[in-house]
């Protein structure tokens, strides 16, 4: 009995021992694996990657769109009389002086009809076009104008049937438009903010068949196609306009552009532009908001994020100092050395010679100065001139802006010469000696990479 409870005892005791774990060299394999995993992961996520940027060419920004308001001379003519207006000519045509413009009868139709001729029907189709090409679905005033003017368009040659005896003239030659709002005898001196209020803007349309009272406005003429658009700007673009006398305007209704004359001016704390136009009246004479792009920014090259700048302090060597190798075809300097037994003597250094891009060199010019990398002299070097025994001694240093080109694999510096900038973008001149061409890659961040860093 007490043999059988001291088996018992002992498979207990052996029980509770813990087992042995096995490896195999599968799960080594997998543990190996594993680990590197994640040690690689992070590693990605710690370091700093380097992201390429390749260089294009085009202009620094896009040209900046805004509402004008176009102001022209432009005379309101008034009903002299009670009654139905009946109009001689069509929206926005030219009329000479004494040329019948419209009457006013008391009757709502006008005396006779005629069929519509096939210079209306063009005309029609070049109205809906306009309209088709600019609508506005928050600019509801357009299609009552459209409505308008196809009226117009219909019944005018209508009205020129009927007798001329009661037919009022136009006083002056100019352009007839059937649309008054107000704006009309304004000068560029009378702007204020409120005239860019959309929508408190209302411009009254006539049309033939109208009742008018006496006093009543009918038409405007417009007498001169020296024309002046208004367009309030932001302080950035101010300051850039002011600097300007003559622009290029794109109206985004059609894309036709013209050129003119622009001045600026700070009126009651807001700026303004002021283009005065001398072609092109008559094609927007029925609108008084245009809806414009300033060309401004026709300063076109190569285009790089500005984050890709850097700088690189390099030695400032005159140019007397530069000098070529012997039978070679490389350039560098002559340094003068000691010699063990205390003799002077000079060797050649083969140093890369870098240029000024800011510098500006006819052809055929030599530089001032050339600039050598810091790791090629060390200050306090003698340099001996190829051509007498000048000596300069190396110390002057100077900055050089560039950026990091990684065509080649690792990072290479190349100077570059600023053209234009923003608060993104910088234009840069192309050609420069040892800079950067189209279609190169070069660092996005240069604060994210390190001279002659291998790309991974």
């Amino acid at each position: 009995m007490a043999a059988k409870k001291h088996k018992q005892a002992k498979k207990r005791r052996e029980g509770a021992r813990p087992h042995k774990i096995h490896l195999n060299i599968g799960t080594v394999i997998y543990l190996a694996v594993f680990i590197y995993l994640i040690i690689s992961l992070i590693l990605y996520f710690t370091e700093t990657h380097v992201t390429s940027y390749q260089v294009i060419s085009g202009p620094l920004s896009s040209n900046e769109n805004y509402t004008a308001l176009a102001l022209r001379e432009e005379t309101v003519v008034y009903a002299q009389t009670d009654g139905y207006i009946h109009y001689y000519v069509g929206d926005v045509s030219k009329v000479g002086k004494n040329s019948p413009v419209y009457s006013i009868g008391s009757s709502e139709d006008a005396a006779t009809e005629s069929e519509i001729t096939e210079e209306q029907k063009k005309e029609i189709r070049n109205i809906l076009a306009d309209y088709a090409a600019s609508y506005d679905a928050d600019r509801f005033s357009e299609m009552i104008s459209t409505r308008y003017a196809l009226e117009n368009e219909l019944l005018g040659d209508a009205s020129s049937a009927l007798t001329a005896a009661d037919a009022m003239l136009s006083a002056e030659d100019g352009t007839v438009v059937y649309t008054t709002d107000g704006y009309e005898g304004y000068a560029a001196e009378d702007v204020t903010e409120e005239w860019f209020d959309l929508k408190a803007y209302k411009g009254q349309s006539h049309v033939s068949s109208d009742e008018v009272k006496a006093g009543d406005p009918v038409y405007k003429l417009v007498t001169s196609e020296e024309w002046q658009l208004v367009v309030p700007v932001s302080d950035r673009q101010f300051a850039k306009l002011s600097t300007m006398t003559s622009i290029k305007v794109k109206f985004l209704k059609d894309g036709q552009t013209q050129n003119g004359t622009i001045e600026t001016q700070q009126i009651q704390g807001k700026n303004y532009a002021f283009i005065t136009l001398q072609n092109g009246m008559a094609r927007y004479a029925d609108e008084r908001f245009l809806n414009v792009e300033l060309v401004t920014n026709i300063e076109s090259g190569l285009k790089i994020p500005n984050t890709a700048i850097t700088k690189k302090e390099f030695y400032k060597i005159p140019a007397a100092y530069r000098t070529s190798g012997g039978d070679s075809n490389s350039y560098g300097v002559l340094r003068e050395v000691l010699k063990d037994d205390g003799t002077m003597t000079t060797e050649f250094i083969n140093a890369t010679l870098y240029t000024d891009p800011q510098e500006d060199l006819v052809d055929g010019e030599t530089p001032a100065y050339y600039y050598i990398d810091k790791a090629e002299l060390e200050a306090g070097d003698v340099l001996i001139a190829s051509d007498s025994q000048t000596k300069y001694t190396v110390q002057e240093t100077e900055n050089l802006k560039g950026v990091y080109r990684l065509n080649l694999g690792y990072a290479v510096f190349c100077p570059i010469r600023v053209e234009d900038q923003n608060e993104e973008f910088t234009i840069i001149a192309s050609g420069t000696s040892r800079g950067i061409d189209m279609y190169d890659y070069i660092a996005a961040d240069a604060s994210t990479v390190q001279e002659n860093q291998i790309m991974e």
